[in-house]
């Protein structure tokens, strides 16, 4: 039995990693407590200590996939620093390239990430928390761009752009495209985020 913080917390990390490299190889559904226990050597009771359901664990998975994504930002833009409209722009449109790669990268756990819906809990508060860090990363240069617009508008904007990005990738790693390079697609994530800085800097996507 874990009875102590430390001892928690261990199992916690533990129980997470290695549920989400059983996600990152055969996909959300194959994520089982007597598999998970057996991976972690523990006993499955164990499991519902730190989570109180197998959801709650999933959830931590993709908190993990999250915080995946936001350090390979971090490692190929840098942290984000006050920038003109130009300087801005670019970032925005590398934050596309960042997010096709990591998705290739890891596209059964990201799939997955977006395949699971869960229910309201404390976990699911804790992974918005992290998805509205990736979603910093977007408004970041949106508010160099856009610095009058009002701040709901600019998040709303975010979240919309997001899920475009989100759709062109995923349709394109799934191949319901056609058979498409990883080149074609990059084209093609670029395109639709030049189009919006166009719209952008003409005032078109300025009224929230």
């Amino acid at each position: 039995m874990v009875n102590t913080g430390p001892q928690r917390a261990e199992l916690r990390e533990a129980l997470a990693a290695a549920a989400t490299k059983i996600v990152a190889e055969r996909g959300y559904q194959s994520l089982k407590a007597r598999e998970l226990a057996a991976e972690v050597g523990c006993a499955v009771g164990s499991i519902y200590n730190v989570f109180p359901d197998i959801d709650a664990l999933f959830l931590a998975v993709k908190a993990r996939a999250l915080d995946m994504l936001e350090s390979d930002v971090v490692r190929e833009l840098g942290p984000f620093v006050a920038a003109g409209p130009d300087a801005a722009a670019e970032r925005f449109l590398k934050l596309g390239r960042v997010y096709l790669d990591f998705a290739a990268r890891h596209w059964r756990l990201w799939s997955s990430v977006f395949e699971h819906r869960a229910s309201d809990s404390e976990a699911l508060s804790a992974y918005m928390l992290r998805l509205d860090v990736i979603l910093t990363n977007i408004e970041q240069p949106l508010h160099a761009l856009l610095p009058d617009i009002d701040p709901a508008a600019r998040r709303r904007l975010a979240r919309t752009l997001f899920a475009a990005v989100h759709g062109v990738v995923s349709l394109g790693l799934d191949g319901k495209l056609g058979p498409i390079g990883a080149e074609e697609l990059h084209e093609q994530v670029r395109s639709l985020l030049a189009a919006t800085l166009r719209g952008l800097r003409r005032g078109e996507c300025a009224s929230g």
